[in-house]
Formats: C-alpha cells, sequence, structure tokens
C-alpha cells in the first residue's frame, strides 16, 4: 500500500470515528432528554393527583389572554402544533420551533374573540448564520367599551347602569433565542413584559418560555417540549385580603407529531404531491387539569392546506377547521391562513394570519 493509500485510509477512518463518537453523542443527549420528560410527567402527574383532591384549580390565575392561543394554524390544528409547527408564530408556543426559520420571516395575526374583544398579535424572526435565531413578538387584546354599573342605586331600580362606559386590556412584549445544537435538536428561550389594565386598575409582570424541539430523523417524527410564563405573582390592589397575589397560568406541553401521507419519509408514500402530517400535544396547566390536544394538516402541492384539530377536556372551543394558501410573489413567500374554532355558549372566534417567508 502506498504512502497516499495510507492517508485516504487513515482519513476515512478519523471520519467514520468522528461519525460514531457522534451519533452516540446524539443517543446519549435524547436518552438524557426522554429521562427528564419522564421525570416531568411523573411530578405533573404526581401534583395533579395530589392537589387535584384536595381543590378545584379553577380561577387561580391572572392574566387569562396568555391561554388564547396565536396562530391561525396553530388553532386550526386543535393547538396540537409544538412538534409539528416551526414559524415565527412558534414563539407564542415553543420558541425552540423558532429554528425553522432559514432567512426571516414575519407575521400578521387577528382573532375576533368574543364578547366584542379583538386580539392582534404580530412577530417577526432572523437567523445570523453560526449563531441562532432571534425573534421579536407583541400581543394586544383590547377589552372594547364595557358599560358602568354601581352596586346599587338610591332608586333602587334593577338597572344600576351610569351610561358611561370604560375599558382595559392586555399587552405582550417579548423576546426570544432558539440555537440548532445540532441537525437534530434545537433548543429556544423566549421572555417577555406583560401588562394588564382594567378601569383604573393596572398591573405587569416579566415571565420566561423555554422549549426544545427534536427531529428523530425517521417518518418525519418530531418530539417537542415547552414551559410557559415562568414568573412571579401579580396584585392589582396594593391592600387586597389576597397578600401573596395571583399566578400566572403556568403550561407545560409535550408533543409528537408524524408524516402520515407523502413522500419517503412519511409511513405512507403517495409521492411529495400529496402530505398529510398528524400531531398530538398533552397540556397541563396550573389552574386545570389535563387536557390532550389532537390536529391533522393536508398539504397539496405545498400550495392548498386543509386543517382540523379537536381539544379534549375543554369546557369550550372543542373542534377547530382551517385552511391555507401560499404562493410566492417576487421573490418572497406569503401565506394566509384561517381558523375556525367552534363555541357552543359564547361567540365563535375567527383567526387570520399572514406570514412572509423572506
Amino acid at each position: 500500500m502506498s504512502a497516499q493509500d495510507e492517508e485516504k485510509a487513515t482519513r476515512a477512518s478519523n471520519q467514520c470515528w468522528t461519525a460514531s463518537q457522534r451519533t452516540l453523542r446524539l443517543r446519549w443527549i435524547m436518552k438524557n432528554a426522554f429521562r427528564f420528560g419522564l421525570l416531568i410527567i411523573t411530578i405533573i402527574s404526581t401534583s395533579s393527583l395530589v392537589y387535584g383532591q384536595s381543590f378545584n384549580k379553577g380561577g387561580r390565575t391572572a392574566l387569562q389572554f396568555l391561554k388564547i392561543g396565536i396562530g391561525a394554524r396553530q388553532a386550526a390544528l386543535g393547538e396540537a402544533n409544538i412538534a409539528a409547527v416551526s414559524d415565527v408564530n412558534s414563539i407564542f408556543w415553543d420558541p425552540a420551533g423558532l429554528t425553522g426559520i432559514k432567512s426571516a420571516e414575519a407575521s400578521a395575526d387577528y382573532t375576533s374573540w368574543f364578547g366584542g374583544m379583538n386580539y392582534y398579535a404580530g412577530a417577526a424572526g432572523f437567523r445570523i448564520k453560526n449563531i441562532g435565531v432571534f425573534g421579536l413578538d407583541f400581543a394586544s387584546l383590547s377589552y372594547g367599551n364595557i358599560p358602568e354599573a354601581l352596586v346599587s342605586v338610591p332608586s333602587g331600580s334593577n338597572d344600576t347602569r351610569t351610561g358611561n362606559t370604560f375599558t382595559g386590556g392586555d399587552v405582550l412584549l417579548g423576546v426570544a433565542y432558539s440555537h440548532d445544537f445540532t441537525d437534530q435538536l434545537s433548543i429556544g428561550i423566549a421572555g417577555k413584559y406583560l401588562r394588564e389594565n382594567l378601569f383604573t386598575y393596572t398591573t405587569s409582570s416579566l415571565a420566561f418560555d423555554v422549549g426544545t424541539l427534536y427531529n428523530v430523523g425517521y417518518k418525519n417524527i418530531h418530539v417537542a417540549m415547552s414551559a410557559q410564563n415562568f414568573a412571579g405573582t401579580v396584585k392589582w390592589l396594593a391592600n387586597s385580603n389576597n397578600t401573596s397575589g395571583y399566578e400566572l397560568p403556568l403550561l407545560f406541553r409535550i408533543g409528537m407529531s408524524f408524516g402520515l401521507l407523502g413522500g419517503k419519509d412519511a409511513f405512507v408514500n403517495v409521492g411529495d404531491l400529496n402530505r398529510m402530517d398528524v400531531s398530538v400535544d398533552a397540556v397541563h396547566s396550573n389552574d386545570y387539569s389535563e387536557r390532550l390536544d389532537v390536529g391533522g394538516e393536508y398539504v397539496f402541492d405545498n400550495f392548498l392546506s386543509l386543517r382540523a384539530g379537536y381539544r379534549f377536556n375543554y369546557t369550550e372551543g372543542n373542534l377547530s377547521l382551517g385552511f391555507g394558501l401560499k404562493t410566492t410573489i417576487t421573490g418572497v413567500s406569503m401565506e394566509i391562513d384561517y381558523a375556525y374554532t367552534q363555541y357552543t355558549y359564547l361567540e365563535s372566534p375567527n383567526r387570520l394570519t399572514v406570514m412572509f417567508d423572506f
């Protein structure tokens, strides 16, 4: 064997050894991530069993607007999205999903909420090579004009309205960062400023989110975990019977998605023209019992998307439907998404999202 052949053989051997080390490292990461996930599930399940028997968790938290899902695509999937969706709106669900941004993305969202309320949101994200993805987001919920009424009036009338109105609303301003630690594993973190006002009362807080996203590398299976709204308590009154304040809705999600129909990466190979993905999210919060979200998305020729989802153990908003259209204009990809969520006792909300991929 010549010296040149020996050098080639040595280089090939080193490459195989490096690949082997990388594989072992990824296995170690996934093994410990799986153990960590099981630990979280165990803690959540145990705490829900212990505390769920002693008191009702409903009505314990403030800033309820944080539980209104943002993004028509996510809502149409029954909110089962943290493993299935990796775009700029992931900043509102799992910041690790921001790594799906290749260059830059921006979105604008509108939700016609019940009671005449309007919810506006937007996000922008951009990737810096070899550093990661940075994101900015905002959300604003307007309560509209609320008729003022007194507890009682001197005349003794049952109609205690004064003829005046007052208003209120919520605001979210946030930043996020996500990084691809490998070509399969992403981790993200987000911080946000929250403010709520009603009549003359105001409260504010800082909160943080963290999330992970892992591409299994088989049949388009993705696994994700997120934890949202880590924060202290908030109060509206300086002198209140509740001296400790109110917690924010702490949300834990564990999600999985897979390719049911599609090309060679799906379980059923029907070609690249048609694709269907299925997603499932398990949700735990500190103010409600455990919930399950299930969704599916059919995509034709990367142009038309049809979506449906169902949320289990919710009082309202179980069934959701939606669609999306994608096109390219002067080199910029634009997507328009719509979602309808069926409510029984309240007005059913409609959502509209416009997204740009630069």
